[in-house]
């Protein structure tokens, strides 16, 4: 009997590729959520530093009144860009889950031919068992019928 051979393997290897290319998908959004979130976090930082910077001014009593409106219009800036990022991280996770629920998708084509393959495996294999279990068989039978012609003719 021949070698095993899927017939689906080309649309098995392409779905296998098919389900990469959507799991780097979801990569790149995870890695753009956590860079939009960390550029949200120094942001954060920023502002807090300038604070700090700021209450110092005042502990020294050397306030710069043309400081205070840079910081003013400084602060401002800096959360408006902050707002952009958290709203651009909600953007990237409503993307994210499209994103994920397309992976699982390709994920479960992907599994239903390989399940096809294994089953059609298994079954070719049975009959490989099958096959060689009736050659053995007949082998075995020529032999016990030409030792028993032997012992006839004997």
């Amino acid at each position: 009997m021949k070698k095993f051979q899927y017939r689906l393997e080309p649309l098995l290897k392409l779905r296998k590729q098919l389900e990469d290319q959507k799991k780097r998908a979801v990569g790149e959004l995870l890695s753009d959520i956590n860079k939009q979130q960390q550029q949200a976090l120094d942001m954060a930082d920023q502002i807090t530093r300038q604070s700090s910077t700021l209450r110092d001014q005042f502990a020294s009593g050397t306030v710069d009144v043309q400081w205070i409106s840079y910081y003013q219009g400084y602060v401002t800036n800096v959360r408006r860009s902050i707002n952009t990022k958290i709203e651009n991280v909600k953007h990237t996770q409503q993307k994210l889950h499209g994103a994920r629920v397309e992976l699982a998708e390709a994920a479960k084509q992907t599994k239903i031919l390989e399940k096809l393959k294994e089953n059609q495996l298994n079954t070719h294999t049975a009959e490989l068992n099958k096959q060689e279990t009736a050659d053995l068989d007949e082998i075995a039978t020529g032999k016990y019928c030409r030792k028993i012609e032997g012992w006839e003719n004997g």
